[in-house]
């Protein structure tokens, strides 16, 4: 395969809303290679889908998910017309045709031990990656369970040989990043996924340009996030391993 592997950021959500099953039945339609949710816990204890800290930009409510149940939580959705799901069913709907990328939103080690419950009560362990942002996260993952791949969602100015060291499979870079020391001493040498757009670009995270997806395909690197995977896989339906 002469292109990076296609990740579809928040599923397919050039076309649907994030982080709906939709979405993530519409980029695994599209070709994506992996699909990427987002992880939250709720005040009762249950792993969501969602990438913000409450619902006010995709339901109009401010109620954080933190403190709110899950619920709450689906009845505020509801009322917008979304349907909020759980991390259980996100990976139920993407896992049997692709792998999932888990993006961890909070940098605690509960929710690590939440996420890794819903892994191992689907017996999912060889299907999903976790993207943590937080060194200790790492080596929990990793201590908990045995062998789950981890990618760095490098913070900035972070120590990339800090997550190497706790256990971490592959490193995320931004594309606005890309000329940067960190990117400069990764490239080539370990692993590394791209998210487009975001700092630097003046694109939403997600969303590329084709001067912008040319800069990070020169770059060569393992894996591309970004919210339309048609850009990378145009729409030729086919099932990854």
């Amino acid at each position: 395969m002469n292109r990076p592997l296609v990740i579809a950021h928040r599923g397919h959500s050039a076309g649907y809303p994030e982080n709906t099953l939709e979405a993530y039945r519409a980029a695994i339609a599209a070709g994506a290679d992996l699909v990427e949710t987002d992880a939250r816990l709720t005040a009762d204890g249950v792993v969501i889908a969602a990438h913000d800290p409450d619902l006010a930009r995709l339901a109009g409510s401010t109620a954080a998910i933190a403190t709110t149940t899950h619920a709450e939580l689906a009845t505020i959705a509801r009322s917008s017309g979304i349907r909020l799901a759980t991390l259980a069913e996100a990976l139920a709907a993407i896992c049997p045709h692709r792998q999932a990328l888990i993006d961890v939103k909070t940098q605690d080690l509960t929710i690590i031990n939440a996420v890794i419950a819903v892994i191992d009560g689907a017996g999912l362990r060889d299907r999903v990656w976790i993207g943590v942002r937080d060194v200790l996260q790492v080596a929990h993952a990793r201590l908990q369970m045995p062998g789950i791949r981890v990618l760095a969602f490098l913070p900035d100015r972070a120590n990339p040989d800090h997550f190497a060291a706790a256990g971490a499979s592959a490193f995320r870079i931004w594309e606005g990043g890309l000329d940067g020391t960190v990117a400069t001493g990764l490239l080539g040498h370990v692993p590394v996924w791209v998210t487009a757009g975001g700092s630097g670009t003046g694109r939403r995270v997600g969303d590329v340009d084709a001067d912008g997806l040319a800069a990070i395909l020169e770059k060569s690197p393992q894996a591309v996030l970004l919210n339309d995977p048609d850009l990378l896989v145009g729409t030729q339906n086919r099932v990854a391993s």
